[in-house]
């Protein structure tokens, strides 16, 4: 499975001491590979139980403004395999919701929105109100309305 975005994953009492001990994660990934990761930069759940993300990045345009330094790795994980399983279409429709700012206040918000993107219209190429406004008059005229319901 190809990965849609990474995230630098740092170990935080490292961090405190002035270490920086951290590694790229890439989603979506397997819990082995976490647990795998999570030894390799020292968070063993004894001496270092906590870590944070210095930074995400990725292929997903705007996901990262969303994205905090203490998400939940399997809610990441989770994200990432919803969108690994999207269309380009529908990826292209959940980039323009992000965009709008709608439903992004947490990775759950995020996940609801990729479990529903049937809920919204996707118009690629339209950057303005007029020409969305042509593209609504044209499916009216599309639809066949009995005269006794028009105005």
């Amino acid at each position: 499975m190809a990965s849609l975005f990474e995230a630098y994953i740092t170990n935080l009492g490292k961090y405190n001491e002035g270490e920086l001990v951290g590694e790229t994660l890439k989603f979506p990934t397997t819990t082995e590979e976490v647990q795998a990761l999570l030894k390799r930069i020292g968070v063993d759940g004894v001496r270092y139980e906590e870590f944070f993300i210095t930074s995400f990045d990725g292929d997903v345009l705007g996901l990262y403004d969303y994205l905090t330094e203490y998400e939940n790795l399997d809610e990441l994980n989770h994200l990432a395999c919803l969108l690994s399983e999207l269309e380009q279409s529908d990826l292209e429709k959940f980039e323009a919701v992000i965009d709008s700012g709608e439903h992004t206040s947490s990775v759950a918000d995020l996940i609801n929105l990729a479990q529903n993107l049937d809920c919204y219209e996707f118009y690629p190429g339209v950057e303005d109100d007029e020409t969305l406004g042509r593209i609504y008059v044209e499916d009216m005229e599309a639809i066949d309305i009995p005269d006794h319901l028009l105005p």
